[in-house]
C-alpha cells in the first residue's frame, strides 16, 4: 500500500461519495483518534444502544472518509482500516442493544471483512463472535467456532477469554452444557494467563467478575441454579446502578435461576429492582427479558409478579434510531 494509494478492502464500505485527496494522516493523527473512540466506547457502560447509534455511526463514517479523501503510508493505512472495523463492531453492537439485529448483522459481516483484509484475525474472530450472540440461537455454534478457528499463539489472554466465554454462551444456547463448560474453562484459564502488556481496548473490559457474570447466565440458561446463584451473586455487587442495563440484565438473569431454585420470592423482589434500573435506559432487552421473567412468574402463581406486570406496562421500549 503506498503513501497514495487507497486499500483495496474500502471497496467494501459502499461510501456514498469519493471525495478528493486533502491532506496527509500519520499514525499519531490514528492514535489520538483511537484514544478517542476508546473513550466513546466507554459509554456503552452508561447508556443505551438508542443512545449510542448515531454516536458510533458517526465516527464509523468520519473514518471511512478519512480512508479516501487522505493519504497515508501503508502502515497507517492498515491501523485506519483496523479502526473502521471496530468502530463497525461497536456500532454493530449499538444497533443490537437498540433491537436492531439485522442491522448488527450487517456491521459484524462488514467489521469481518475488513479485519480478514488486513490479517487482524483477532478483531475479525471477534466480530464473528459478535454475530453468534446477536444470533441467539442454536445456528450459531458454527459462527462462533469459526471464530475460535482465528485465534493464535499471539491472540492476547483477556481477548481469548472474551471469545472463549462468548463461545460458552453459544454452546448454552443450544443446551450443549458440557462444551459450555469447557469454554468456561478454557476463558478462566485464559484470563489467568494474563500478562503485563495490555489487551485491545475492546477486550481489556474482561476480568474475573465479567467471567463469572458469563458463566453465570451460561448455567442460568442451562437451568443448572446451583452453579448459577453462587457466581451471580459474587459478581453482582461489582457492578453499580449506573450500569443501568447490565445492572438490570444481570439481576434477571439472578431472578432466572432462582426461580428454577425454588426462590420465586426474592425473584420477584430481583425482578423488580431490575425494571427500575432498566427504565432509565434506551435498550430493550432488560424489559424484554423482565417482561418474559414476570410472565413465568404470573403462570407459577407467584405473589407480587402482578404488580409487576402493571409497572411493565408503563414502560415502552426505546424507538430504534435510523442512521
Amino acid at each position: 500500500m503506498g503513501a497514495t494509494k487507497r486499500p483495496d478492502l474500502v471497496a467494501h464500505a459502499a461510501l456514498r461519495t469519493v471525495a478528493p485527496q486533502t491532506g496527509r494522516i500519520g499514525m499519531s493523527d490514528v492514535s489520538a483518534m483511537q484514544n478517542r473512540f476508546a473513550r466513546l466506547r466507554d459509554l456503552d457502560n452508561y447508556l443505551g444502544g438508542a443512545d449510542t447509534l448515531r454516536l458510533y455511526a458517526n465516527e464509523l463514517m468520519h473514518t471511512q472518509d478519512l480512508l479516501v479523501r487522505c493519504q497515508y503510508s501503508e502502515t497507517t493505512g492498515v491501523a485506519l482500516v483496523d479502526l473502521v472495523s471496530e468502530q463497525a463492531q461497536q456500532t454493530g453492537w449499538a444497533a443490537f442493544d437498540a433491537g436492531d439485529s439485522a442491522t448488527a448483522r450487517r456491521l459484524f459481516a462488514f467489521s469481518y471483512r475488513l479485519a480478514i483484509d488486513t490479517g487482524n484475525t483477532d478483531l475479525a474472530a471477534n466480530a464473528l463472535i459478535h454475530t453468534a450472540y446477536a444470533d441467539g440461537t442454536s445456528e450459531a455454534i458454527s459462527t462462533a467456532q469459526a471464530a475460535g478457528q482465528l485465534v493464535t499463539e499471539s491472540t492476547p489472554p483477556q481477548t481469548l477469554a472474551l471469545l472463549e466465554s462468548r463461545q460458552a454462551w453459544s454452546q448454552a444456547i443450544a443446551g450443549n452444557a458440557r462444551q459450555a463448560g469447557a469454554a468456561l474453562d478454557r476463558a478462566r484459564h485464559a484470563i489467568s494467563e494474563r500478562k503485563a502488556e495490555p489487551a485491545p481496548h475492546w477486550s481489556a473490559w474482561i476480568n474475573d467478575t465479567e467471567l463469572n457474570i458469563m458463566a453465570g447466565r451460561v448455567w442460568t440458561v442451562l437451568r443448572e441454579p446451583s452453579k448459577a446463584i453462587p457466581l451471580l451473586e459474587r459478581a453482582l455487587p461489582h457492578f453499580p446502578n449506573q450500569w443501568a442495563r447490565d445492572k438490570a440484565l444481570y439481576l434477571l438473569f439472578l431472578a432466572d435461576a432462582l426461580t428454577d431454585g425454588g426462590n420465586a420470592d426474592r425473584a420477584v423482589t430481583l425482578v423488580d429492582e431490575a425494571v427500575t434500573l432498566a427504565a432509565a435506559v434506551t435498550s430493550p432487552r432488560p424489559i424484554n427479558h423482565a417482561r418474559g421473567a414476570v410472565r413465568r412468574l404470573t403462570e407459577l402463581g407467584v405473589s407480587g409478579a402482578r404488580p409487576l406486570t402493571d409497572k411493565l406496562r408503563g414502560i415502552n421500549p426505546p424507538t430504534r434510531p435510523a442512521w
